[in-house]
């Protein structure tokens, strides 16, 4: 009986990640094939094609070459028990995954292009911002906090602070401690960081979008996207559709052998080390690392939001941002009924995506330990490096004749996209689940269900949480699949902001991104302090 419900569950989750994943994939690969095979070779000499090519590839090395040795010091860094401020610099050093990838874009340019804050406050403006230098420090400051959870997780399962204590009490230096026992036991999370912010740079397409384009700065995705925006032509679509297939094969490329490779090493076998035994330590760090910490979030962060903050105020773009040049009129000129039917739009699209993804993962989760549940949970896995653009463009082709222009499409985007965000979480806390409560309260005379509601899903609380923030945020911001997929009525707050932005509409594209970061950042603060809470009772 319960073997067939779970055969049951499984054949459940094959058929939607069949319908959100599998079908759009083949369709597009089909439609590839027979529309674009004729055109392979042309599509691949042009020059812009090459181009695209290299500029996406260079990208990715540059940001993962950048943004994995600061991830991974900040992880190193934060791990000190005695930092003044931890709690603080731990939950502050992931504020760029809160802010929305374009307003982050935007903001960088409000604050350090010519004209922007920096120039009026303090004479200095860095126009290389608005180019490829500019995209890859954007996009590698946006990575950083991934690689420092990525290397948490790390810490949490294969350091050794025994061993690191040893080495230090043999006379080691810190650095020497460091490079032969700590890195080399973090290689795998190190790797793993690496990849994924590869992949997922390879994809990227709103920063490239905003801070690239106008520069002449291409990348596979914005070639999509222009490919894709000329609707009238129908050789541009398959363009599109050629590069889709393109940059889905060179993510299966990167990710397959990386998977085999390093899939499993960063399992929570153990519980994670106590930071008491971490190993004592100067005060040198304790002062100099927070005044770091500060630093680079002011530089990431503070002066980009704070420029926004002040575009979006102020009358007109090269008006001191002073007093007497304050306005609200960007934000009366915003709050227009197209932009509230957009956000509450996207407020819904957000909740849907999250609760169906909750029970989605959730059940992924639950199956995993069966052969066939982890075949499912394997294929979940797959569908986070899975380009977002990518899987728009075969949503579109599969379902288009019956949901274009719909909500609908867009949504299953979303669960296409952020199935794993939503299984990863709660995959975790169920590995780590202890079966004797559950043993108890069935030997107690507990049904099924209420052994379940009482007993397992207390434990299991703060990774619900977790997994519906998770998808709940990165939906409310999607902006790479829903400027793909939305039509007439059907846009998302994001694409309102983007396409303000693509019309110089200046201080209105920066009060629309103050009001999308605020839509983000409210909600954002109030489920980590549930979850946090959560995990304290």
């Amino acid at each position: 009986m319960r073997s067939g419900l779970a055969r049951s569950a499984i054949a459940l989750l094959l058929a939607c990640i069949t319908a959100v994943v599998v079908v759009p994939m083949l369709v597009l690969l089909r439609t590839s094939w027979v529309e674009g095979r004729g055109r392979l070779a042309e599509v691949i000499t042009d020059p812009d094609f090459g181009s695209a090519v290299a500029n996406s590839f260079g990208l990715s090395v540059a940001v993962t070459g950048l943004a994995v040795p600061v991830g991974v010091a900040i992880a190193l860094a934060l791990r000190d028990p005695r930092l003044p401020g931890r709690d603080f610099w731990r939950a502050a050093v992931l504020l760029p995954v809160l802010v929305p990838d374009f307003v982050l874009a935007y903001s960088w340019l409000r604050a350090y292009a010519r004209a922007g804050l920096s120039s009026d406050a303090f004479g200095f403006a860095w126009p290389q911002v608005q180019g490829p230098v500019g995209v890859t420090v954007i996009v590698a400051s946006q990575a950083v906090p991934l690689v420092y959870l990525v290397t948490v997780v790390g810490l949490s399962t294969r350091a050794e602070p025994a061993t690191e204590r040893a080495g230090r009490a043999s006379g080691a230096r810190p650095v020497t401690v460091l490079r032969t026992i700590t890195l080399p036991l973090l290689g795998p999370a190190i790797a793993t960081a690496a990849v994924l912010i590869f992949v997922l740079t390879l994809g990227t397409f709103a920063v490239p979008q905003v801070i690239g384009a106008p520069a002449g700065f291409s990348t596979i995705t914005t070639r999509i996207y222009a490919d894709l925006a000329l609707g009238s032509d129908p050789q541009s679509f398959v363009d599109a559709i050629t590069l889709a297939v393109l940059l889905m094969v060179i993510t299966l490329i990167v990710v397959t052998p990386a998977d085999r490779l390093l899939g499993g090493r960063l399992s929570l076998s153990r519980t994670s080390a106590r930071d008491s035994d971490w190993g004592t330590a100067s005060r040198r760090p304790r002062i100099l690392v927070p005044i770091a910490l500060a630093l680079y979030l002011i530089f990431t962060c503070g002066l980009p939001l704070l420029a926004l903050v002040s575009a979006a105020f102020t009358r007109a773009v090269g008006v001191a941002p002073t007093p007497g040049n304050w306005t609200l009129d960007n934000f009366l000129a915003v709050l227009t009924p197209r932009t509230g039917e957009a956000l509450g739009r996207s407020l819904l699209l957000a909740v849907a995506a999250g609760s169906i993804l909750l029970v989605l993962g959730g059940c992924t989760a639950a199956l995993s330990r069966t052969r066939s549940g982890r075949a499912v949970s394997v294929l979940v896995a797959l569908t986070l490096v899975l380009p977002g653009s990518v899987l728009a463009i075969g949503l579109l082709i599969g379902y288009g004749r019956w949901l274009a222009d719909t909500v609908l499409i867009i949504l299953l985007a979303y669960l296409g996209k952020l199935w794993a965000l939503a299984h990863r979480p709660v995959a975790a806390a169920v590995d780590r689940l202890a079966t004797a409560g559950l043993q108890a309260a069935r030997a107690s005379g507990a049904n099924l269900p209420t052994a379940l509601a009482t007993v397992v899903l207390p434990l299991l609380r703060p990774a619900l949480i977790a997994a519906w923030a998770l998808c709940f945020l990165t939906a409310l911001h999607e902006v790479t699949m829903s400027s793909l997929l939305y039509g007439p009525g059907t846009e998302t707050l994001a694409v309102v902001v983007l396409n303000s932005a693509d019309l110089g509409r200046i201080g209105v594209a920066a009060a629309l991104s103050v009001l999308v970061t605020v839509v983000v950042v409210v909600p954002g603060g109030a489920l980590w302090m549930l979850g946090r809470r959560s995990r304290h009772a």
